[in-house]
């Protein structure tokens, strides 16, 4: 299936930056955007597991513990803001590594 970029963007356009045609641009940009976005929400992933020690799900496991002597170091907002963020962050990666997946190399 070829994608109709834009009249805008001639298909001679395309060819001329090295692509074979408008879907192989098309798909070669979104596989670009898809990664980019999969290496941000990683590396937020990565900063909240450094920060507290250990992956969201012991992080659940013990964020109600007040005698917790990691987490204690953090206020309850910090701490709800992050598990917010951490969590949101797994979500995304997961997302866009699904729909990676769906595009051909």
């Amino acid at each position: 299936m070829s994608v109709a970029i834009s009249p805008s963007v001639p298909e001679a356009v395309i060819i001329a930056l090295g692509y074979q045609n408008t879907d192989d641009f098309l798909r070669i940009q979104v596989r670009r955007a898809l990664s980019e976005k999969i290496s941000y929400y990683q590396s937020r992933i990565d900063f909240y597991e450094q920060k507290y020690g250990m992956t969201l799900i012991e992080f659940h496991g013990r964020v109600s513990n007040q005698d917790d002597s990691v987490l204690s170091k953090f206020s309850i907002a910090e701490k709800e803001t992050d598990d917010f963020d951490w969590d949101d962050a797994l979500d995304f990666v997961r997302i866009y590594t699904d729909n990676l997946r769906q595009i051909r190399p």
